[in-house]
């Protein structure tokens, strides 16, 4: 897939769709979050493989940006640009605890979902900035997870279906991303518990039981800088509301709260920016109420009985689905999941999928989400599993049936953590988990390590690329699974050694992406645990 690609490529990470080469792994629960995949590749084995007359070079090659270059094509080798930073304050760790997902929320072809680490994760598009990148960093899709930067002791999270997200810091503190943004902190949130986004205002819930809301900030245009400082927001304090267990918003300016003692109070947001939310009033004739949510609205409740009821804007209440005994439900303006005691998940109205009823291949099931075009479930073992349109992969996985679609539950990934040197990678790109290896975006690995990673080109095409590393440098052809390992001071190409992969090199979402074995060239010690989800390189 390299031969038709052009010079510009060697400069810019761009968005390239084809990932061809890069093959899912197996989506069934013991392969994928249960079964442990560590390989520890050691100097010594990697020295076995090199020449004899291999010598100690002390300088070090570091990545660092290249412009277009005024040389020949022939004789080019492109220096290029990488956009990883390194966490200081964040350093290996052993995990004691088995990684996985605690909580997940669908918006429009995205995916957030929060790791029992505390870590948030994201997959689908990118576009106004919901992977917490740049809006700049056009991902037209991505099935493999991204880190949402600057985020740490994340408690929990909420999303609306443009795109903008927040979470709560165990500090009770508040960040923010999408909608043209990169991650920021919420000034004056500083005893949050959860949010509720909406798509005009947002909701946040104190430890202390009351309710606050803001109008939500307006979507930054292409040419304003995501990174400007925030204003305030300006706080308002719902008068009437206490001991609030869950809020939810309808048709955006509706609010609703629901109480300890079960009860559902209801007040109306201010559609002016200046204006006040009115006071909440308690609405009569709801007692035994366990969960609420909006769909298309109305107001579906579940009470302690197990039974959804459905309440208009009238106030008429319905029964709904009252044949199963749901324990928790999620909706938006087009459909309903309702997840039963027993674990099974059921799909009302405009689903995903188009399908009603029972969803197949689903069990043990804690959560669900309801995204726009897609749907999640949680399951009680942390495993994420999506189904429905799946355009930008924001199911988890590439669609396996035309027209973008997912019919069967996909088993998203666990997204993993590159340490380098004892330190978190904070990449733009994931390390993509497939079915061979797990491939890793060499050039910030490289600028990491202090590395040189170089693309050769010549009339326009890529022919080989180099990574240099102390002594000793790597060449790997495009399309080839094998790569060759010499002495920075070897003169006779011929004399390097030529080691297998189990991957060729590829590109994944615009990144530049190697097996993580071809490290090995370069005397580092390499190890991957899958259930750790970690990659550590180390010297």
């Amino acid at each position: 897939m390299y031969l038709n690609e052009k010079t510009n490529h060697v400069t810019t990470e761009h968005s390239s769709h084809n990932n061809s080469q890069l093959k899912p792994g197996s989506r069934t629960k013991d392969e994928s979050l249960h079964r442990l995949t560590k390989i520890v590749v050691s100097t010594g084995i990697v020295s076995s493989l090199l020449m004899a007359n291999l010598f100690s070079v002390t300088t070090t090659y570091a990545a660092y940006e290249g412009g277009t270059s005024t040389r020949n094509l022939a004789d080019r080798a492109t220096l290029v640009s990488s956009a990883a930073t390194i966490s200081d304050s964040t350093t290996a760790t052993n995990t004691t605890e088995k990684l996985h997902y605690t909580e997940v929320k669908g918006g429009y072809y995205y995916t957030v979902a929060l790791r029992n680490d505390g870590s948030v994760w994201a997959w689908g598009r990118n576009l106004l900035g919901e992977l917490g990148l740049s809006d700049t960093v056009r991902y037209r899709h991505t099935f493999s997870p991204v880190r949402i930067p600057q985020l740490s002791n994340i408690t929990a999270i909420s999303t609306v279906g443009g795109g903008y997200s927040v979470a709560v810091q165990a500090d009770g503190t508040a960040w923010q991303w999408g909608a043209g943004r990169t991650p920021s902190k919420i000034h004056g949130i500083n005893d949050a518990v959860d949010f509720t986004v909406g798509p005009f205002t947002t909701l946040v819930r104190s430890r202390n039981g009351t309710v606050h809301s803001w109008k939500n900030p307006p979507q930054k245009l292409p040419d304003r800088s995501s990174t400007e400082a925030e204003p305030k927001p300006v706080l308002h304090q719902i008068a009437g509301l206490n001991d609030v267990i869950q809020t939810a918003l309808v048709v955006g300016l509706d609010g609703y709260a629901l109480k300890k003692d079960g009860t559902v109070w209801t007040w109306k947001e201010a559609s002016e920016t200046n204006s006040k939310p009115t006071n909440a009033k308690m609405i009569t004739g709801l007692n035994n109420i366990s969960f609420i949510t909006d769909h298309s609205g109305d107001l579906l409740l579940l009470d302690s009985k197990g039974r959804v009821w459905k309440r208009n804007a009238q106030g008429k209440r319905t029964a709904y689905h009252h044949e199963l005994k749901v324990k928790k439900l999620d909706a938006n303006s087009n459909y309903v999941l309702l997840v039963t005691t027993s674990g099974e998940v059921y799909s009302y109205g405009r689903t995903a999928t188009g399908k009603q009823g029972k969803v197949t291949s689903l069990s043990n099931i804690a959560e669900v989400s309801a995204g726009h075009y897609h749907s999640l479930a949680l399951s009680a073992d942390g495993i994420v599993w999506g189904w429905g349109g799946d355009k930008y992969e924001e199911a988890g996985a590439p669609a396996t049936s035309a027209g973008g679609m997912v019919y069967t539950p996909v088993q998203a990934k666990l997204g993993t953590d590159i340490y380098v040197k004892g330190k978190l990678l904070q990449s733009t790109y994931p390390a993509v988990d497939t079915s061979e290896t797990i491939q890793l975006p060499i050039k910030d690995v490289a600028l990491a390590l202090g590395a040189q990673f170089e693309v050769h080109v010549e009339e326009g095409l890529i022919t080989h690329y180099t990574l240099k590393y102390n002594d000793r440098i790597i060449t790997i052809k495009p399309n080839e699974s094998q790569y060759t390992v010499m002495s920075k001071n070897t003169v006779d190409p011929q004399e390097g050694q030529l080691v297998p992969l189990p991957a060729p090199i590829s590109n994944y979402s615009g990144a530049t992406t190697v097996p993580y074995e071809m490290l090995q060239g370069l005397g580092l010690q390499v190890t991957w645990e899958r259930n750790t989800a970690r990659v550590t390189i180390d010297e």
